[in-house]
């Protein structure tokens, strides 16, 4: 800002000003003297003093808007600046409002990964004294834990899928040991088996409605219907093979009454949770 509008922008000194432009250009064209010639002088004087404060007048208005617009300026800056500082100051808050949740949320899956491995750990140990309590197979590979319940554990009348006492006794300790970890849980598959006596049609028939009779005193004693599926191998897949075999694969299985009893059994194939990455 020039030294014009910083010394004539105020009211007072900007009249001062003027009428001390006016004085002096007065003062300077003012003729001496006497006659027509002499006054025509004088009212030129006088005009050209009055043009002259015009003149000054517009200067002065000049410098006065000049001076708002850069006031006008400076407050639309000013406030320009303060929302941005706002804005800077509402990001910052936010960004720390989501450093603090991505801390919460990574606490949180550390948390649950942790209580997953902890769960698996505690199912495959209740499992594993369960399998122990009834005399029932336990084994475990690539997070599917396998039970083995056989023909003297799970026990069914001749040739039909009713459930015996005894066998209802035994799988109450199995599911037991699942309840207590259920949230380690991802899925059962329930695997009926059965010897080679019989067609293969009415041994597949037989081995789906054991599986499902397990399935549905497992259901009935509190776990998850959603979670178990029923499946009948019939005699396709021999105790001691992880698929279905050939037929003469099966009659070697199949020689004696002890291998027969070994094949009449029915699995339990419980898949845990994949642990958090």
């Amino acid at each position: 800002m020039t030294w014009v509008t910083t010394y004539l922008l105020t009211l007072p000194v900007g009249l001062s000003t003027l009428v001390g432009v006016v004085t002096v250009l007065i003062v300077v064209t003012w003729p001496r003297g006497r006659g027509f010639r002499v006054w025509a002088l004088r009212v030129g004087a006088i005009a050209l003093s009055l043009l002259g404060a015009a003149a000054a007048v517009t200067v002065y208005n000049a410098a006065v808007v000049g001076q708002e617009v850069d006031a006008t300026r400076n407050v639309e800056l000013s406030n320009n600046l303060a929302a941005a500082r706002r804005e800077l100051s509402n990001a910052l808050a936010e960004n720390r409002v989501q450093e603090a949740k991505l801390v919460t949320l990574e606490r949180t899956a550390s948390d649950q990964k942790q209580l997953d491995a902890e769960r698996a750990a505690e199912l495959e140990a209740d499992l594993q004294r369960a399998m122990q309590d009834i005399g029932a197979m336990f084994s475990e590979r690539n997070g599917v834990i396998e039970l083995v319940l056989k023909d003297a554990v799970v026990n069914f009348d001749t040739d039909t899928s009713t459930l015996q006492c005894g066998s209802k006794e035994r799988l109450s300790r199995v599911v037991g040991a699942i309840s207590r970890v259920l949230d380690a849980v991802n899925s059962i598959t329930i695997v009926g088996h059965t010897d080679l006596r019989g067609t293969a049609d009415h041994n597949k028939t037989l081995s789906k409605q054991r599986a499902d009779a397990v399935l549905k005193y497992l259901a009935d004693s509190g776990i998850p219907h959603k979670m178990m599926n029923g499946v009948g191998k019939s005699y396709l897949q021999p105790a001691g093979y992880d698929a279905e075999q050939s037929m003469a694969a099966i009659k070697k299985a199949n020689d004696t009454d002890k291998a027969m009893a070994e094949n009449r059994r029915v699995q339990l194939l419980i898949r845990k949770k994949s642990p958090l990455p």
